[in-house]
C-alpha cells in the first residue's frame, strides 16, 4: 500500500512501433524456456555490482568499461519500484521515485561532478493519470486465506469518463484513502464461450476469474476482444480477476496490454467492478500452478484503491555533461550538443526492457565516462523522459522548452528499447528515423553514421526510415534535429503475428530482468552504440542536417496551448517543410507569454489554439487559459508592422495523427485577438474533412484540396479578405490584409490543417507554398 499525496494534484494510443523494410537477420538468439520462478528478487546493492565491474576493467578505454552486470543492476532497481502497485507508470509516484533514483545515482559520480554536471528536473502536465494506491488479492484455498501479488488497471489515457471506471470512488482528483473491498465465491471462465454462457444471476456476489487470453486483443484483434470484454462487463460480477500465463510461442497469450490499454479500454457502456490482474506464476504460494488448480480456490477478496487525476503531473530529468571545449575556454559560447534519451516510465508493468533498458543505458554511459574520466567533445545531454507511454508528453515538453539547445544539437539518439523476441524470431538492432524523403532527400545521415561506428566495433545495425511516430525521438523531427530510435526487433516478422509489443514482450507483466538477461549481449551492444554517439559524434563533427542552413525564422506561439501534441512536435511534415525552405523552426512554450522581442525577427508567426487540460468532462474551474492584453497588443503590432501571422483554432484537443479527443471549451478565446483583424470564430463545427481551394493566391498554387481533422474546424467570418478554401460555402482558409506596411493574417478554421492523419500528407504542397510565400514577402 502506498502513502497518498495529501494535496490533490491540480497540475497535470499506443505508439506505433518502428517500421522496417528489410528482414536482414542479426545475431542469433537463445530460445527461452519458462523460468521456474518469475519473482522480483531484491537486487544486490548497485555500488557493489559497479565496484566488481570496475575491478575487472582491463583498461581506461571507455568502451571496455561497459558492464552487463552494472546495466542489469540498474534494471533490477528500476523494476523494484512500486511492484504490483503501478510500477513506474506515467505520472505516478513510481515514475517520480524512478527519477529520484536516477538523480541520486548521478550524484555519486565525482569526476562528472567536478566537470560541472548539471541536473534539470522539469514538471509538466499530462491529460490524465491513474494512481494505484492499493491492489491486493487474498485467496481462500483449503480453508486458508493467502495473499498473492496483484496489480490493477490504468485508466483510459484520453477519455475522463472511461478513465473514472478505474477510479475506486469514481471521483476525479480525489486522493483520499477510500479502498473498495469485495469478496465472494470464485467462478472461472477460460474462453469467450464460457463467458457467454454465464448468466448475471450466476455471478451475483461472486468474483469472476478470467483467463486473459479470452480478451487478449494482441491475439484476437481489437474489435473481437472489445466485444468479448463488453460482454464480460455486462455480466456484472462483484469483482474481476484477469489471469495471465507466460509463453514465448507465437499465437499464445502472455498478457500483452493487460495493465494498460487492454480490450476493457474499448468497452463503451457499463461500469467496472474492482478489477485486478495476476500472473499465474505468482500463485505458487497458494498452491496454484495451473489453470486447473484454480478450481481449489474457494473464495477471493479484492482490495482496490485507485484515483484518476486530470490533469496529472509528470516529470523529466536532464543531465548536462559540459564539453571539453568549455573546459578549455570557460568563457566560451555553448558548444554543439548531443542528446541521448530514454523514457523512465513503464506501461503499468515491471518495464525491465520497456524502457528500463534505455534508462539503464543512459546511466551506464554516465558511469563509464565517470570511471574512465573522459569528457565528451560536445555538451552531452542525458534525458530521462516521463510519460512516454501516455503519448510522448515528456519529450514533447522537453523540446518545447529547449529551443536554443535544439539549434546547436548535432543529433539525438533515443534508446527504446531492448526486446525478448518470441521463439523462432531472429531480431536485430535497428536505428529508425524520419527522413526528408517526402521532400526529395532519402538520406539517413544520423543512422548511417552510427551504423558505421557500430560496424567498426563488430555490431551489425539496420538503418531504416519510418514516416510515423516512433518514440521520444520523433519529438525532435519537426525542429530539424537529426534523430533516431534504437530498438532490438524484427518488424517484418513481428508485425504479422500481433505486432512488436506482443512479439517482443513489451507492455506485458513478463517484461522482467530475468527475461532481459537472455539477451544481455544485445543490451551491452546497445550501450556501446549509445556511448559511441556520446563520444565519437563530437570528435568527428559529421554533417548530419539534411535541410539547408536556415536564414529565415518561423515562430510557433504556444503560450496558451497546453496540449503538447498541437505544435511542430506533431506537425512533423510541416516543420520539415519549413526547414527544407530555409526556416529555423522555433516555439514559444506553454506558460511563457509572447513578447515583442520574440516576434522581432519572425518571418512567419503561427498562433496556436488556446487549449488547456481542464475539460468539460473534468473540472474547468481548476484554471483557464486566456490571452493577455499585452500579448494581443504585441501580436497586433507585429502584423501592423508587416508581419505574416497564421491564426488557428480547434474544436477539440488533438493528439498525434490528428486524432480528435475531448471538446475544446476554449475555442472562443482566440476572438480577443482575431477581432483585431476583422475575424470572428463562431460556435459550431464544420462538417467534412476536405476543403476545395479557390482563387489564384500563391498559397494555394497547385493545391486542389486541403485536409482537415475530422469534425474539428471552427466556422469563422471575415469582414474583409480573400477566401482561399471552403467547405459547402463556409470559409476554411482566408487571407486578410492588415495595416499599411503589408501585414497579413492567414486564417485557418482548423489547426489540424497543419498536421496529418498518419497517411501521406495531402497538405504538404500547401505547407511548402506557405514557406515560400513567407520567404518572398
Amino acid at each position: 500500500m502506498k502513502t497518498k499525496w495529501l494535496t490533490v494534484l491540480l497540475l497535470f494510443a499506443l505508439l506505433v512501433p518502428a517500421s522496417c523494410t528489410t528482414s536482414q537477420p542479426g545475431p542469433p538468439v537463445i530460445s527461452p524456456s519458462l523460468p521456474a520462478s518469475l519473482s522480483f528478487p531484491t537486487p544486490a546493492p548497485v555500488s557493489a555490482v559497479i565496484e566488481a565491474a570496475s575491478a575487472s576493467a582491463p583498461s581506461a578505454d571507455p568502451f571496455t568499461l561497459i558492464s552487463q552486470e552494472s546495466l542489469f543492476a540498474t534494471m533490477e532497481d528500476l523494476t523494484a519500484i512500486q511492484p504490483y502497485s503501478g510500477w513506474r507508470s506515467s505520472a505516478t509516484e513510481g515514475e517520480q521515485e524512478a527519477i529520484d533514483y536516477i538523480a541520486e545515482r548521478l550524484g555519486e559520480f565525482e569526476y562528472l561532478q567536478g566537470l560541472g554536471l548539471e541536473l534539470e528536473r522539469q514538471s509538466f502536465h499530462v491529460f490524465t493519470a491513474t494512481e494505484l494506491w492499493e491492489t491486493r488479492l487474498h485467496l481462500t484455498v483449503d480453508g486458508q486465506e493467502i495473499e498473492v501479488p496483484a496489480d490493477g488497471l490504468r485508466g483510459h489515457r484520453d477519455d475522463i469518463i472511461k478513465a473514472l471506471r478505474c477510479d475506486s470512488d469514481g471521483t476525479l482528483n480525489d486522493s483520499e484513502p477510500n479502498p473498495t473491498v469485495v469478496e465472494g465465491p470464485v467462478v472461472l471462465a477460460r474462453s469467450a464461450d464460457e463467458i457467454n454462457e454465464l448468466a448475471p444471476a450466476e455471478l451475483e456476489d461472486r468474483v469472476l476469474f478470467v483467463d486473459y487470453a479470452a480478451i487478449d486483443r494482441a491475439i484476437l484483434g481489437k474489435r473481437e476482444a472489445a466485444q468479448i470484454a463488453s460482454n464480460l462487463v455486462a455480466k456484472e460480477p462483484v469483482g474481476l480477476v484477469l489471469v495471465t500465463r507466460f509463453s514465448n510461442k507465437a499465437g499464445e497469450s502472455h498478457g500483452t496490454f493487460v495493465g494498460d490499454v487492454s480490450a476493457l479500454n474499448y468497452v463503451e457502456k457499463g461500469t467496472f467492478p474492482p478489477i485486478l490482474y495476476v500472473r499465474l506464476e505468482d500463485l505458487g504460494q497458494a498452491g496454484i500452478a495451473s489453470w486447473d488448480d484454480l478450481t481449489r480456490v474457494q473464495a477471493a477478496r479484492l482490495t482496490w484503491d485507485a484515483d484518476v487525476f486530470s490533469p496529472g503531473t509528470s516529470a523529466n530529468l536532464a543531465a548536462r555533461i559540459p564539453s571539453a571545449s568549455l573546459r578549455a575556454s570557460p568563457g566560451a559560447d555553448p558548444s554543439e550538443a548531443v542528446i541521448l534519451g530514454a523514457h523512465i516510465d513503464s506501461p503499468n508493468s515491471p518495464g525491465a526492457m520497456d524502457n528500463g533498458s534505455g534508462s539503464a543505458i543512459l546511466l551506464e554511459v554516465a558511469r563509464v565516462l565517470n570511471e574512465a574520466q573522459t569528457q565528451p567533445e560536445t555538451d552531452l545531454y542525458l534525458v530521462w523522459f516521463g510519460s512516454e507511454e501516455l503519448g510522448l508528453y515528456g519529450s514533447y515538453h522537453f523540446v518545447s522548452t529547449h529551443q536554443e539547445l535544439l539549434d546547436r544539437t548535432l543529433a539525438m539518439l533515443q534508446t527504446d528499447c531492448l526486446l525478448r523476441p518470441l521463439d523462432g524470431i531472429e531480431a536485430y538492432l535497428n536505428l529508425i528515423t524520419w527522413s526528408y524523403g517526402r521532400l526529395g532527400d532519402e538520406r539517413l545521415t544520423w543512422p548511417d553514421y552510427l551504423k558505421s561506428e557500430a560496424d567498426r566495433r563488430g555490431v551489425w545495425i539496420y538503418a531504416g526510415n519510418y514516416y510515423g511516430v516512433e518514440s521520444d525521438n520523433t519529438a525532435f523531427t519537426g525542429f530539424d534535429v537529426p534523430n533516431a530510435n534504437m530498438i532490438y526487433m524484427n518488424y517484418p516478422e513481428m508485425e504479422p503475428i500481433g505486432g512488436v509489443h506482443y512479439a517482443g514482450h513489451m507492455h506485458d507483466p513478463y517484461d522482467t530482468v530475468e527475461l532481459a538477461r537472455e539477451v544481455g549481449d544485445v543490451l551491452e551492444q546497445m550501450a556501446g552504440v549509445a556511448l559511441a554517439a556520446a563520444l565519437e559524434t563530437g570528435r568527428d563533427d559529421p554533417a548530419l542536417r539534411t535541410a539547408r542552413r536556415p536564414d529565415r525564422r518561423a515562430l510557433f506561439v504556444a503560450s496558451h496551448t497546453e496540449a503538447v501534441h498541437m505544435s511542430p512536435t506533431t506537425f512533423t511534415d510541416l516543420g520539415m517543410a519549413l526547414a527544407w525552405e530555409g526556416f529555423d523552426v522555433d516555439l514559444i512554450p506553454y506558460g511563457q507569454a509572447v513578447t515583442p522581442a520574440d516576434l522581432e525577427d519572425a518571418d512567419l508567426t503561427v498562433v496556436l489554439p488556446v487549449v488547456d487540460y481542464p475539460s468539460l468532462a473534468g473540472n474547468t474551474d481548476l484554471y483557464d487559459e486566456v490571452w493577455s492584453m499585452e500579448e494581443i497588443a504585441s501580436l497586433e503590432a507585429h502584423v501592423a508592422q508587416g508581419g505574416l501571422l497564421v491564426l488557428t483554432n480547434s474544436a477539440h484537443r488533438l493528439k498525434y495523427n490528428n486524432r480528435v479527443e475531448d471538446p475544446n471549451e476554449d475555442w472562443g478565446d482566440v476572438n480577443s485577438l482575431a477581432t483585431r483583424f476583422g475575424v470572428t470564430y463562431h460556435d459550431g463545427v464544420l462538417e467534412g474533412t476536405e476543403a476545395r481551394t479557390r482563387g489564384m493566391s500563391p498559397l494555394v498554387k497547385g493545391v486542389e484540396i486541403l485536409k482537415l481533422a475530422e469534425a474539428n474546424g471552427v466556422p469563422f467570418t471575415v469582414t474583409r479578405g480573400r477566401t482561399l478554401a471552403q467547405i459547402d460555402g463556409e470559409p476554411v482558409a482566408a487571407l486578410v490584409d492588415y495595416g499599411d506596411s503589408g501585414g497579413q493574417v492567414l486564417v485557418l478554421a482548423d489547426v489540424g490543417m497543419l498536421g496529418n492523419s498518419g497517411e501521406e500528407p495531402i497538405n504538404l504542397p500547401f505547407w511548402l507554398n506557405l514557406a515560400r510565400y513567407a520567404r518572398s514577402r
